[in-house]
């Protein structure tokens, strides 16, 4: 097989690799368009979980604090 660099260039589209040159990019594209929806749902999720735990933490302390009149 014959390679003729003219023939490739001239064939190849210039964003064929650009794929490659940029990984990060190309992770971001696949992961946000498959399961955009679902991670904000889990981010979402986190964050409420985060403001329960907060709440139920800090709880106890408040009431006795008002219970006490402190």
């Amino acid at each position: 097989m014959i390679y003729d660099a003219e023939y490739d260039e001239e064939c190849r589209p210039d964003t064929t690799f650009l794929w490659f040159l940029s990984p990060l990019k190309a992770i971001r594209y696949l992961v946000c368009n498959r399961y955009k929806w679902l991670i904000i749902k889990i981010v979402l999720a986190l964050l409420l979980l985060v403001m329960l735990g907060l709440f139920l933490y800090s709880m106890p302390g408040y009431l006795v604090k008002k219970l006490l009149g402190a």
